[in-house]
Order: structure tokens, then sequence, then C-alpha cells
């Protein structure tokens, strides 16, 4: 898999991202008709992070029944989002038809914005089936000078549950990116196992390659249940709703893949269709609050992925971030 991100920073950027995100579009297999209204809207995401931040990153996520295009930046914040989508409203003397012609183009559209801190924007087009009982969404960014992301992540249903995992492959680059593949495949194959017995299975998987830190959740909505398993530094919290109390969930020491790695077992929690879980690797600090953010929890997960990433990503590294609650999609 080729990168799905950039970093745009100059108007030359912003053809690539249109092509990558049409490019990306049509292997997800949306009709052409989805299609140009993705590559409309990645224009559109790219300009403005040139034109109102200087710099941000562009993602685009394919994810269970749905594409994602994420544009997320630091820059001077949005003051008033609804009024900036109304066209020939402008902060900067242009037409101002950015945003209103995104959430035209898009089958769902979000956008969270922090004066001084920062702006992400989120655009959605529904394609396939989504995952039962949940919301999902996530962001990540390759290391500088790489065309391949060594974070992965997945979610594939497996009878009645769901099963997330998010992988960071040793290192960077081809490598590490081969190690996040056999994570991920052994996930979605397992799906139905409790997450340390997936764990286990990757052992093996990930025998031959470099090897990789994991965390796995097992969600039933139905029954109110979620499992967890993790091996090596991948950062799991849990909110049983937006703004309670977090609380980390811990993974054991070593790599997956690894001889000698102990086995973990499972925990087990409770889950709501108010709960959310943030997981993200070591490309992202850990040196944050959703407290700091106001109001973050209640937008969509993937606009909360892309918020993180881009306040936190420490840049030299791969980054992923991945953002689970409750609710149908």
């Amino acid at each position: 898999m080729t990168r799905t991100d950039l970093v745009v920073s100059e108007d030359g950027h912003v053809g690539r991202a249109r092509r990558l995100a049409a490019a990306t579009a049509q292997q997800a297999g949306l009709p052409m008709e989805q299609v140009h209204r993705v590559a409309l809207a990645a224009t559109e995401l790219a300009t403005n992070l040139v034109k109102h931040a200087g710099r941000g990153v562009f993602s685009v996520v394919p994810g269970p029944g749905q594409l994602d295009l994420l544009a997320a930046d630091k820059g001077p914040g949005i003051g008033r989002i609804e009024a900036s989508m109304r066209d020939g409203y402008s902060t900067t003397g242009t037409m101002g038809a950015g945003l209103g012609s995104i959430r035209r183009a898009a089958d769902y559209f979000d956008a969270y914005s922090l004066a001084g801190r920062g702006t992400v924007v989120l655009a959605r087009w529904r394609h396939g089936t989504p995952l039962p009982g949940v919301r999902i969404g996530a962001a990540r960014l390759t290391a500088p000078g790489e065309t391949e992301c060594g974070d992965m992540w997945v979610a594939a249903p497996g009878g009645t549950a769901v099963s997330i995992g998010l992988s960071d492959g040793l290192g960077h680059g081809d490598a590490a990116a081969h190690a996040s593949a056999a994570a991920v495949e052994t996930i979605t194959e397992h799906a139905a196992a409790a997450p340390a017995r997936i764990l286990e299975a990757m052992q093996q998987s990930l025998a031959r390659t470099r090897g990789a830190t994991v965390a796995v959740v097992q969600i039933t909505p139905a029954e109110g249940r979620m499992h967890f398993a993790g091996i090596g530094n991948i950062a799991t919290r849990r909110y049983g709703e937006a703004g309670a109390r977090v609380q980390r969930l811990l993974s054991r020491p070593g790599i997956v893949g690894v001889a000698g790695t102990n086995r973990v077992p499972d925990s087990t929690d409770s889950w709501s269709p108010h709960s959310w879980l943030v997981l993200h690797t070591d490309g992202v600090s850990e040196r944050w609050s959703a407290d700091d953010w106001p109001g973050l929890l209640r937008h969509d997960p993937a606009t909360v992925a892309g918020w993180i990433l881009a306040q936190h990503s420490r840049g030299r590294d791969d980054s992923c971030v991945v953002v689970v609650t409750g609710g149908g999609g």
C-alpha cells in the first residue's frame, strides 16, 4: 500500500492531494460520480491548508463502509465555522466558497476548530457495509521521505463483535509496513477470537518480519462489553462517555513476532453507545488531554483522530490515531 497522506505546505501540493484522493477513491471501488466529488473536495481542502494555515496534514482514509478525507492544521483556527460555510463569506478576501463546496460534495461533513490552535475538516463518502454498533475514524501520517507507512489499523466484524487493531511495525519504510500488513491480516482472519488469542496467532504470522507493537480491542455492542490486549507501546485510552475521566489500558512489554515475548491476558471493561476509545502509536506524543479541547468528543471519531494527529504528531516517524465510539454509522 502506498502512502495515502501528504503534508501540504505550498500550492504545488494541491494537485498531488487531488490525485491521491481520486486514486484512493477508485481503488476503494467508489463510482466515478463520487470519485469526481472526492477530487473536488480534496482540491478545496488542500487549498484551504495552504491559504489559511500555511501547512497541514491531508489524509485519505479508507475504512469499513466509508472513505474519509481529512485536512488538519495548527493554524489560526476558524472563529465562525457555520458562517464560513456560506458561499461568499471570507476571512482572506477570497470568494469564500471552499467549506460550503466541500460540504455539498460529501455525503457527510464535520469540522472542529479552536482559535489560535488549529482546524480539522472531515469529508466522508459512504459505500459498502458499515460496522455494526460502532463508529470509527482514523488518521495517519507517514514518516518523512518514506512511501510506505509502517503504522496500520483495521476494523473487522467477527460474529456479533467488532475487532479493532492498531499495529506499529518496528522502524519505518517497507519492512515496517510488511510487519504491520501481516498483523492486520491476522486480525481480519481471526476477528471472532479474543484479543489475546489474536496476538498469539500473530506471533507466528509475524515471525519472519521485523516485528511490531500491537493493540487489539474487541467490542460486542449488544452485550455492552469490551476486551483488550496489547503488546508494546501502543497508547490506549478509554472514556466511559464524553467528558468522563480517562482510563489508560496498559499493554505488556514486548514485540509481537519476536521469540520470547510472553503471552498476555485479556482485560474486560464495559462498553456503551456513549463510550470512547482512542489508540495511537508512539509517533504521536502522549502529552495531551481531551480536557484541553472543549467539545472535541462530541464530534465524529475521524475528526477527533485528525485533530490529535495534527496537534501531537512528532513529525519524524510514522504516526496513526484510531478513535472508536458507540452508535451506528
